[in-house]
């Protein structure tokens, strides 16, 4: 008897896609068991509409099958028909071999309509019934995707210690070493990275011991492993921004500003990198360049308080007074501010010949400026010709965390 579903696999195989009269016949003749092999090897490949119509074919001769509304409701899943998948998801009773499959992806689905507690609650419920380690691995990808990755490393920690070093293929000791960096314990995470292997690490995991690496101190080895990144044109984001604080670590401002140009152009919208890049070239004096930069990032967030106060230090900078004043002050009721925004507000007014209201932005940020010797030596010369005594108070405060500044002492009375 033709097995029709081997002739489309063939036909597939020889480049021949148009097969639905085959299907047809297949639908006609073939057996159940037949059929739902052949959408796996057509899911397989791509063929997910052909698939679909089988298995939906199929369903309505027999919807008690398991696997069949599995492989519909995972299909409906990708296609974002929540409700559909749900449906078919709940066909799947507790007694089936494949109740822990439906239920971790009733909790992935959970979790895309951000029901983390509802997710997170079908995996827990799920550890209480199965001591299947797919369900513990389930239960730590959750925690991954949620941030939470110290409860993620314990579940990791706790799989291999059971023995379980590979699920689906998937090197626990590398997701553990990643958990662990994700949460700050980072010599931990390069002793879990050493025993999988550098050349079995994706260029992801590259990535995570290259932070690992500089964030316990070894420069050296985190650049070396970058650099690796990106010759293999396998870098990420993080991979140009940890280069770049690198070369600022060495002192090296050029490469310094190449790389962060790089991570510009690797993710233009990413504001991050972005802001580094513009303070960077405040930090050089290319005050145009860093306000380009700038502007860019406050029109596509106007609450990054951070690019507002440097906008206003390139301003002051520029002696351009007039715009630190009215970007301050289009700033200054906002629900979050930098106290920055008060401190350059102030000197902007002071420059501008405007006494009293440089006066007033001073001494509302006082208290908070009251350690930093910048501001107490702008402070000192705002006050130094209208209230001598205060002026001197925030002189003697200067000159208790900068003594060496004879030229400033030279003001004492």
């Amino acid at each position: 008897m033709a097995n029709y579903s081997k002739q489309i696999l063939q036909n597939i195989a020889d480049s021949k896609f148009n097969n639905q009269n085959l299907i047809n016949k297949a639908l006609a003749n073939d057996s159940e068991n037949e059929l739902i092999d052949l959408t796996e090897s057509l899911i397989s490949q791509g063929f997910i509409d052909d698939a679909k119509s089988i298995l939906e074919n199929l369903n309505e001769k027999d919807n008690k099958n398991d696997q069949i509304n599995l492989d519909l409701a995972e299909i409906y899943l990708d296609e974002g028909n929540d409700d559909q998948a749900l449906d078919y998801l709940d066909k799947i009773e507790q007694k089936s071999s494949l109740y822990l499959s439906a239920q971790i992806d009733k909790a992935d689905l959970y979790e895309s309509e951000g029901l983390t507690e509802s997710a997170e609650g079908v995996l827990l419920d799920l550890q209480n019934i199965s001591s299947d380690p797919i369900v513990r691995f389930a239960l730590a990808e959750f925690y991954d995707a949620e941030g939470e990755n110290g409860k993620s490393a314990q579940l990791y920690d706790y799989l291999i210690n059971q023995g379980h070093e590979l699920i689906n293929k998937i090197n626990l000791h590398a997701r553990l070493a990643m958990a662990l960096a994700s949460n700050g314990q980072f010599e931990e995470s390069i002793t879990e990275f050493q025993k999988v292997g550098l050349k079995n690490l994706s260029s992801k995991e590259i990535s995570s011991l290259a932070q690992a690496y500089f964030q316990s101190g070894d420069r050296e080895k985190s650049q070396q492993l970058i650099e690796e990144n990106i010759d293999h044109q396998e870098a990420s984001l993080d991979d140009y921004l940890n280069l770049a604080s690198i070369y600022e670590k060495q002192g090296n401002s050029k490469e310094q500003l190449r790389t962060l140009q790089l991570a510009k152009s690797f993710d233009p919208f990413n504001l991050l990198a972005r802001f580094k890049l513009a303070l960077l070239q405040s930090d050089l004096g290319d005050y145009t360049a860093s306000n380009k930069e700038l502007h860019f990032i406050i029109k596509k967030d106007p609450s990054q308080t951070n690019a507002i106060s440097l906008l206003a230090y390139n301003f002051l900078q520029e002696k351009e007074y007039d715009q630190t004043i009215s970007l301050i002050n289009r700033h200054i009721e906002d629900d979050e501010i930098d106290q920055h925004y008060l401190w350059y507000l102030g000197l902007a007014y002071f420059n501008s010949d405007q006494q009293k209201q440089a006066e007033k932005s001073f001494e509302r940020v006082d208290e908070y400026f009251s350690e930093e010797p910048s501001f107490l030596k702008d402070a000192f010369f705002v006050f130094k010709t209208t209230n001598i005594e205060r002026a001197q108070n925030y002189l003697k405060k200067y000159l208790q965390i900068v003594p060496e500044d004879f030229e400033m002492e030279s003001y004492l009375l």
